[in-house]
């Protein structure tokens, strides 16, 4: 099998060709496909992942039951799930990538091949796929001379891109005669394009003849060098001329006839064209445009002239019309890239999972990826400031935001006195009933909202606010660090920069060197090319153009640095000059700290005189205005950015600066909107509290009286809501005061906040009806948080008190009180307390013996309990050393505490009081004084029930079972420990330790006959007793000391000897007794081997019955065992027989005497 690397490195070659290849090649999609499909190019599912993993094995055991997968290989590949199937990874995290790379550009490609096949005259006339084709034009059906023209434009376009790369071709024309261009095919050259072309445009509009179609079909067909006919069909068909074309297509030859529709809008069209297609083995492609060209054409004399090459670059819009499908070439190749990017997304997927990206540091978080990095402090708000985020106020309450609702309404008053007229009629604004219990603020345009914050809402915000506020701190962290908090940050690959060395910049110049050599060693080595220059009355250049920096040349620039002297004055525009005049140059930084020696206004008239190029300028220690107004001028001229810098910052405060530097200035604008967006939002979600704090305090309490059979359930359940509407009263109270008290203390009068005072000047957006409501609201607000200090002062007081010891709930029955409170609920049981060290011990079914076997492992190297689950084919096995006990004796003895107390204070206070003093007045213990209190409670008929008290002595008297199992291990446990210190001992001492005789029968699967009825039965030997007896349990619940002769092993590894017929065998017998029953019999017949289905063999019982059974129920013995368990169940049966006799005859002779 070919390596990974062999298979990408084809795959390489083969995508390399496939795009040296025109893809604009005349070929059906199928055709295609067979040479770029995914296959063809090792890229489907099953092809990668056969090469890049191998399926993990499992397979479903029908012995077992359940599915069983391979181990071997756990740990060493990586593991993935594609479609439930388990895959281990062999291949580099670069393989995957270099194939997800490969898919990316197969998607990429079949994206090409849809665009040029809905693209030009493949969207009007489909693919010509044949090298020799006759094209028949119907073009009398047309109902405009717009649709006319074009047809025409449209068929000289095919002819231009697709019958241009054929071999030769004809065209006949079906109109009220039948014309042909030539009689037969000719071949492609220029001048019979030409000519076809010239022809095309000289057809007339004539009537379609109901045969004519029919007859240019039938002509084109009879010229054998015709490998296809094309019928291009212009709008609908006339009367019955489906019926004559479907007739005469019936006698046709076998040239398939493709046929196309432009414009059709009858159905029957369509349908005729289809059933034509279908005959002839041919295609059917339509189009229909959606609006009619009404433009006219040039007339003959500009088409003849050559205007088509205009014409033929206008896309027509339009597509399949209604009713006729898809296009299957087109599907094709989008379902093939839809099955690419599908596997690229898993491949994807897959190294996401297994190869997880490593987590950035916070400072390079955002600004070590280069697509940051070269981003200015507009571009970068532009990805990732607060709108690109959705961060605005409007964006994140649009989800829960609506219009306020008022309306004007004509309200009647009472007419003057002294006037006998009609109620006069008034104008008011009314406000809709709802909006005194939302909040208000002020939305896009100057219309009014009620917003509803929800808390989650509000917490969501919190987070991607902060997160946000946080990038944007650390961009300015970053651009205030290092060469960039001078230069700002250098985005351009080819630079120039500018340093001005006049007389003013000479105390700086040492200061300035350094920063010099700090952006060469931080920016300006990762660009292209670089150019210096020192400018003061003249101009100092390190070269004479646009430089590569290399290693060698860093040196050669920290030597021209060194070098800059100060002095003489600022010639600016010659700085400009020498810089602008490099056709390379992308960016020039000019660094400056005063007025240019040139007017500013010629300075600037001669940089728009040269190439546009971004002039960034650096004020430094500037604080001339009109010098910093040039800089800043020349930026915005330019399309660069304006940077101001102080090494001083005390020397002139930010606030009274003129200009900011502008990366600086955007990302501080930004925080502050989103600091303010998020007070905002934070704001309305108080409010929310306060207003919904109100409503629900002052809710409807005017509510009809309770009456009917259900007043006391109504009752109660009113109590129960109220406690808890107090309780959650208090828990909001506590946990969101710090929003309350941040609106409280707000001094802002916004509309985002509550109004305080109805003549708030910024209040003026508002109508006097609407502020009015909204007054009352505010008033609500601020009495919710008059109440609210109210209540935090006696939360605190509540919180000094001594908190009380609870009192035991004896409201709830026992029954529901153990449905939260037993042992079980509490996993206070003794399987609870073992299950961590318990281990599941399946026996395995080894076919060759046809049984199930245990290991016998876990007996010798660890001290365990095995714990047999009924007649199953499992054990637990637990380890007691790794069991805390002691923990779990205390916590279960405090839980009986608690039972036993329960259970005292029902007993005792179901006693009377005259009852209570016989006992000395004080509770006493339930358990001591059981029988005196049961019987006082039986006198009194009950007034507890039972059950309340049995079920809490159930779960005693259970616990305290699970303490002498608990304490009985804990005794083994120490024998082990103490066994184990003796055997190290003796060890030290270099004597051998004596050892213990092996117990080979202990906890084995054994048969054995028991004395009670001769049978032998299956059972668990406990251990051997002295003089060769063995203790055993029975399957059935008995336990027997069975002599050792009598007991046959039947699990583990012991032999399984084949059976021949005349062989002696216990067989197992099924009864309604529990456990299995084993009587002695003889084989009279074996499964015949040739016959797979057939595994029974026949048994001949001792009391001559048959039986039919599989191996694994049957049992090989001697023939002296099979001969005395014979004759002790004849003896047994004998004895029961005379017993039976006895007792008639004692029981006749009692009869008789009577």
């Amino acid at each position: 099998m070919s390596s990974l690397g062999e298979i990408c490195s084809a795959g390489e070659r083969r995508d390399a060709a496939t795009q040296d290849h025109d893809l604009n090649t005349l070929i059906s999609s199928t055709e295609w496909l067979r040479h770029y499909g995914l296959k063809q190019s090792k890229l489907s599912l099953s092809q990668i992942l056969a090469n890049i993993s191998f399926k993990h094995s499992e397979d479903y055991i029908h012995s077992l039951g359940k599915s069983v997968s391979s181990q071997y290989g756990c740990g060493m590949f990586p593991q993935f799930t594609i479609h439930g199937a388990i895959y281990n990874l062999t291949a580099s995290q670069h393989e995957l990538e270099e194939i997800c790379e490969r898919l990316e550009r197969k998607e990429n490609l079949y994206q090409q091949r849809l665009n040029w096949l809905t693209t030009g005259s493949r969207q009007l006339f489909g693919v010509i796929q044949e090298k020799r084709v006759t094209v028949v034009v119907d073009l009398g059906s047309s109902p405009s001379i717009a649709h006319h023209q074009q047809a025409k434009r449209t068929l000289n376009q095919v002819i231009h891109e697709q019958v241009s790369q054929i071999n030769s071709f004809n065209i006949i024309s079906s109109g009220a005669h039948v014309n042909a261009w030539r009689q037969k095919v000719v071949d492609i050259n220029e001048k019979h394009l030409q000519s076809a072309t010239d022809w095309l445009w000289a057809l007339e509009p004539e009537a379609s003849c109901q045969f004519n179609t029919a007859n240019a079909l039938l002509k084109a067909m009879e010229d054998t060098m015709t490998e296809a006919v094309y019928l291009f069909v212009v709008g609908d068909f006339a009367d019955n001329i489906t019926d004559v074309l479907r007739m005469r297509m019936l006698d046709g030859n076998g040239c398939p006839v493709h046929t196309v529709s432009f414009n059709a809008k009858a159905e029957k069209t369509i349908l005729a064209l289809q059933h034509v297609s279908f005959l002839t083995s041919g295609r059917f492609h339509a189009f229909a445009e959606i609006s009619i060209f009404v433009d006219e054409l040039c007339d003959s004399s500009r088409r003849n002239a050559g205007c088509e090459a205009c014409e033929f670059s206008t896309e027509l819009p339009g597509g399949v019309p209604p009713g006729c499908g898809v296009r299957e070439d087109v599907y094709m190749v989008w379902r093939k890239k839809e099955e690419a990017l599908q596997i690229k997304n898993q491949i994807q997927a897959i190294l996401k999972e297994l190869f997880p990206p490593e987590s950035k540091s916070e400072a390079d978080l955002w600004c070590g990826c280069a697509s940051e990095a070269c981003l200015s402090s507009r571009q970068w708000l532009q990805e990732f400031g607060l709108k690109a985020q959705k961060l605005t106020i409007y964006d994140a309450l649009a989800s829960c935001a609506f219009h306020h609702s008022d309306g004007v309404v004509d309200m009647k008053s009472m007419p003057d006195e002294s006037l006998q007229s009609v109620a006069t009629t008034g104008k008011k604004l009314i406000n809709a009933k709802y909006c005194s219990r939302f909040v208000h603020m002020r939305w896009k345009g100057g219309s009014v909202v009620h917003v509803y914050v929800t808390a989650e809402v509000c917490r969501q915000y919190e987070e991607k606010m902060l997160k946000a506020l946080g990038a944007l701190q650390r961009r300015m962290e970053w651009l205030r660090g290092g060469s960039r908090a001078l230069f700002g940050n250098i985005l351009e690959d080819r630079v120039y920069l500018l340093l001005d060395t006049s007389e003013s910049m000479r105390r700086h110049l040492p200061w300035l060197k350094e920063k010099a050599y700090q952006l060469i060693e931080e920016q300006l080595c990762q660009k292209q090319k670089v150019n210096m220059l020192g400018f003061g009355t003249h101009v100092t250049l390190w070269r004479d153009k646009l430089t590569e920096l290399s290693p060698q040349l860093l040196v050669s620039t920290q030597h021209w640095i060194d070098k800059l002297q100060g002095g003489g004055s600022t010639n600016t525009l010659g700085a400009l000059d020498r810089a602008l005049a490099d056709e390379g140059t992308q960016a020039v930084y000019l660094l400056t700290d005063g007025r240019p020696d040139q007017p500013a206004k010629d300075i600037l008239e001669q940089v728009r005189r040269w190439s546009p190029v971004p002039v960034h300028t650096i004020s430094f220690n500037c604080d001339d205005h009109e010098a910093n107004s040039f800089l800043h001028g020349l930026s915005q001229e330019t399309g660069g950015r304006f940077i101001s810098y102080f090494t001083d910052a005390q020397e002139q405060p930010a606030a009274e600066r003129p200009y900011e530097n502008e990366d600086l200035q955007l990302l501080k604008t930004e925080m502050e909107e989103g600091q303010r967006a998020l007070d905002n939002v934070r704001g309305l979600r108080a409010q929310c509290i306060l207003l919904d704090t109100f409503h629900h305090g002052t809710g409807d309490t005017n509510q009809r009286p309770c009456h009917g059979p259900h007043l006391q359930q109504l009752r109660g359940g009113q109590r129960e809501q109220k406690f808890k509407r107090v309780k959650t009263a208090r828990c909001e109270a506590q946990t969101k005061s710090s929003l309350l008290r941040h609106l409280s203390s707000s001094g802002t009068s916004d509309a985002r906040t509550p109004l305080h005072s109805s003549t708030d000047p910024e209040q003026g957006w508002l109508l006097p009806e609407t502020l009015e409501l909204f007054q009352s609201n505010a008033d609500k607000q601020m009495q919710v948080l008059h109440r609210l200090e109210v209540t935090l002062d006696e939360n605190r007081d509540k919180k000094k008190k001594k908190k009380r010891k609870p009192k035991e709930f004896l409201g709830m029955s026992t029954a529901e009180w153990l449905k939260a409170n037993s042992l079980v609920v509490k996993r206070l049981t003794i399987v609870d307390a073992l299950a961590p060290a318990a281990i599941a011990h399946n026996a395995k079914y080894v076919p060759l013996l046809e049984k199930h076997v245990y290991s016998k492992v876990f007996n010798e190297v660890l001290h365990l309990v095995h714990i047999c689950q009924g007649g199953t084919q499992r054990q637990t096995l637990i380890n007691p050393l790794a069991v805390n006990l002691e923990d779990y004796k205390s916590r279960l003895s405090k839980a009986l505490q608690v039972y036993e107390r329960r259970l005292n204070l029902i007993a005792w206070r179901a006693l009377p009081q005259e009852e209570k003093d016989k006992f000395g007045g004080e509770p006493v213990a339930f358990r001591e004084h059981r029988g005196a209190l049961l019987e006082v409670l039986e006198r009194l008929g009950w007034p507890v029930a039972q059950e309340e008290l049995s079920g809490l002595e159930e779960q005693i008297q259970t616990g305290h079972g699970f303490l002498q199992q608990a304490s009985e291990l804990q005794g083994l446990t120490g024998q082990a420990a103490q066994d184990a210190q003796v055997t190290t001992n003796l060890n030290h001492k270099e004597t051998l330790p004596k050892k213990r005789p092996l117990d080979s029968l202990r906890g084995q699967k054994v048969v054995a006959r028991s004395e009670a009825n001769g049978v032998y039965h299956s059972g668990i030997a406990r251990k051997c007793l002295p003089g060769k007896k063995v203790k055993v349990d029975f399957s059935s619940g008995a336990c027997e000391v069975v002599p050792l002769c009598d007991v046959l092993t039947v699990g583990g590894c012991g032999p399984c000897p084949s059976l021949a017929v005349a062989d002696f065998v216990l067989v197992a017998t099924g009864t309604e007794d529990p456990g299995d029953h084993f009587l002695p019999g003889v084989v009279i017949a074996t499964p015949r081997r040739l016959e797979a289905t057939d595994k029974l063999f026949t048994i001949l019982k001792y009391n001559n019955k048959e039986v039919h059974t599989l191996r694994y129920k049957v049992i090989k013995i001697s023939q002296s065992r099979y001969q005395a368990t014979c004759l002790r169940l004849r003896q047994l049966r004998l004895t029961r027989k005379t017993n039976i006799l006895f007792t008639a005859k004692c029981d006749w002779l009692a009869e008789s005497d009577q």
